[in-house]
């Protein structure tokens, strides 16, 4: 039998742990809401059955309001799984719970994993996870996703679910006022069609004219979160009590779709008018959706009363301790600027310089090697000069800075892991509004610190649309780990003294530009009004060390990968297009090469930039395809051998003030063809997309040319 199993839960609850301990994913885990932002799926067994798991976004209800909570309602009430599993966070109960009961509204068969029992446990707190099933109506089984402990008996469960499924409805133990509301818009609903009441299109409305082809592209995308046949219709109709609670909350998306007669429109209406009456008899003021919210809260007292759940009153958690100086108003922003130089001293000082040394001498040592066995084996001058100026040098002088990516992603694995990642997200929401964006916007952008192309899709976790694209837009800014090759290169060529200074001043740049260009955008394309940012902190965790070199191999398979396919290939592009004339014969001048001669056409255009070269030029035209591809490119074109002999080459073509301004270009123009390609997608719309690259064009052309010509001043 094959059986299809939901993983839903809360952000923060365990869910993309425990589907990587159930399944062997190496999919990322994150201690911040927003890791999860779409569709995952894997595949086990479960004794003769196939299992396939669908890992569904972290969300806290199944309200309307966000791409999370569509897609994990889409998919549970029109792709009915066999089994929701439901992961709860023991040391959060009534917040977890509060989906729980969503879940079970929808009538599907759950089994609730109540994951961190072992720290519930160290705090002295207890309940009855038996008799907790027995009030919820659906097995509960107490887990350690993290120690993967009690895994079996979560197979069982799910495995007897699936088998011998007992779908609950939970509205039937809600106060009396709001059942008998349910109860008369079930009545009032008979002959309800659910034609498309689920359909997600509201995310591409309110379009401009000229995107309408995009917007029918976007909702074609989005049509494998439901069950939509060919037409775009839905396959099932959902539970009529969910809706009926849904229409109680006032439900825009499903009052507009639904396909009610005026009948029933206005005897829901009057159901409605009746429950609120009722309520504000003693909460006045008081609206259908509060009302229900706190039906649903009174029932989880219930069942946690009758569960025996004892919670101990306990002092200022430590989290809250270490959060009164880190989120405090006026160290929050010094505290972390020093995180992130501690950072950069690290990856740049006496550490990174040491490993980058090694790595340096490794990929000398099979310079070496291959030399002497091509004099050996007589091999043809082209040859010779396509192995070691090209393949070796190119993709050695990239792979040397392997070092330092790793302790920069080690650093930014640990601050996810402990929680901080969260904070930093808390403290610039203010600086955030200050341009028209959420807290909300300042994950992906992390994220923008590792790889731009997966923060431009983890934009998808914002909500407002308006807020997304300008979160795409500006992320571009934020320097990405394929940037530090050449921050590395020139840096130990020009500031050896002050290299975690000068990086991390391309950081603060980065960041000031994306500010700037923030508050242009709204005032202009962007005038709407500011959204609304609730996250939530997770408490301060240590590091899980496998979680952490997870992470690491993952980037380091990323990036040996990049540089034995995309950067071999662009040395062997570079080698060519640098050796040969454009009637392909032979050259020693590289000037009369093919690249020679495209280089010295644009090469006037970088003049007033400072770096007016061709080599130069031709290296920002590969770094558009990888950034790394720059370091390759010069290590070509300079016909270098090593990391040192390329610093020394490098020395004597640029200046000081000029390297600076070639920095500032790399860290502002724009992003490898990935990221292009996902900020294409993401936007949906041709226009946006356009605008994007000319901002990115636009600012890293004049704010390096205002520093070389600013700088030139002081200079002469």
């Amino acid at each position: 039998m094959n059986i299809t199993i939901a993983l839903a839960g809360n952000p923060n609850s365990g869910k993309t742990t425990l589907f990587n301990a159930l399944t062997g994913s190496n999919q990322y885990v994150g201690n911040w809401p927003g890791v999860t932002v779409e569709r995952k799926e894997a595949k086990f067994e479960i004794e003769d059955d196939l299992a396939t798991l669908v890992d569904l976004p972290g969300v806290y209800s199944l309200s309307p309001y966000s791409i999370e909570e569509n897609i994990t309602r889409h998919f549970i009430a029109q792709h009915q799984p066999d089994v929701v599993l439901n992961i709860v966070d023991a040391t959060n109960l009534e917040r977890n719970l509060y989906l729980t009961l969503q879940l079970m509204e929808l009538e599907r068969p759950v089994v609730v994993a109540l994951n961190l029992m072992d720290e519930l446990q160290r705090r002295g707190e207890t309940i009855d996870c038996a008799r907790l099933s027995k009030e919820l109506g659906a097995p509960v089984v107490p887990i350690s996703a993290k120690k993967k402990q009690g895994f079996d008996q979560l197979f069982q469960a799910v495995y007897d679910q699936a088998h011998n499924p007992t779908p609950s409805q939970p509205a039937r133990a809600y106060e009396p006022s709001t059942r008998d509301a349910v109860r008369e818009i079930v009545e009032a609903l008979g002959g309800f069609t659910a034609h498309s009441a689920f359909d997600v299109d509201e995310h591409f409305t309110h379009r401009d004219e000229n995107e309408r082809d995009d917007d029918h592209n976007a909702r074609a995308s989005h049509r494998h979160i439901g069950g939509y046949d060919d037409e775009g219709d839905l396959d099932y109709a959902p539970p009529t009590t969910w809706v009926a609670l849904k229409l109680l909350e006032g439900d825009e998306l499903l009052k507009e779709s639904a396909q009610l007669s005026d009948a029933q429109r206005a005897r829901i209406r009057k159901s409605v008018s009746d429950y609120v009456a009722r309520g504000q008899a003693s909460h006045p003021g008081i609206d259908s959706l509060t009302l229900v919210v706190d039906a649903r809260y009174r029932r989880i007292d219930q069942v946690l009363k009758a569960a025996g759940f004892h919670r101990r009153e306990r002092e200022i958690s430590t989290s809250d301790k270490i959060d009164r100086i880190v989120t405090h108003r006026y160290l929050a922003f010094p505290i972390f600027l020093a995180v992130m130089g501690l950072m950069f001293a690290i990856t740049f000082g006496s550490i990174g310089t040491f490993l980058t040394g090694l790595t340096e001498s490794l990929v000398g040592w099979i310079g070496d090697l291959a030399g002497a066995g091509l004099a050996a084996a007589s091999a043809p001058e082209w040859v010779t000069s396509l192995v070691l100026d090209g393949v070796i040098a190119g993709v050695g002088g990239v792979l040397v800075f392997l070092p330092q990516i790793l302790l920069i992603f080690l650093f930014m694995s640990v601050l996810e892991d402990s929680g901080y990642m969260s904070r930093a997200a808390f403290i610039t929401d203010r600086l955030l509004r200050k341009f028209g964006l959420s807290g909300r916007s300042f994950i992906p952008m992390l994220m923008g610190f590792g790889c731009t192309t997966t923060a431009i899709v983890a934009a998808r976790g914002v909500e407002n649309e308006r807020d997304r694209r300008m979160t795409i837009l500006l992320t571009p800014f934020m320097s990405c780990g394929a940037r530090l090759p050449v921050y590395g290169l020139f840096t130990a060529a020009f500031f050896p003294g002050n290299k975690a200074l000068v990086v991390l001043s391309l950081y603060a740049l980065g960041m000031l530009m994306m500010i700037v260009c923030g508050l242009i955008l709204r005032k202009t394309a962007f005038r709407e009004g500011d959204s609304p940012f609730l996250m939530e902190l997770p408490p301060y965790r240590l590091p899980h060390l496998k979680s952490v070199l997870r992470r690491l191999w993952d980037r380091a398979k990323d990036f040996l990968t990049r540089a034995g396919t995309l950067i071999f290939a662009m040395s062997v592009l570079i080698w060519f297009m640098q050796s040969f004339s454009p009637t392909l014969q032979w050259v020693t001048d590289s000037a009369q090469s093919i690249f020679g001669r495209l280089g010295t056409f644009i090469a006037p255009v970088f003049a007033p930039l400072g770096f007016g070269q061709w080599e130069k030029g031709v290296a920002l035209l590969s770094g558009m395809v990888a950034k790394e591809a720059v370091v390759s490119t010069l290590q070509v074109l300079y016909a270098v051998g090593s990391a040192s002999e390329l610093t020394t080459a490098i020395a004597a073509h640029f200046t000081p003030l000029s390297a600076y301004s070639f920095l500032v270009f790399i860290l502002l123009y724009t992003p490898c063809v990935a990221a292009l390609a996902a900020a294409r997608r993401e936007l949906h719309s041709a226009k946006y997309f356009v605008m994007s690259i000319c901002i990115q064009l636009g600012t890293a052309y004049l704010i390096s040319m205002l520093v070389y010509q600013i700088g030139s001043l002081f200079i002469h």
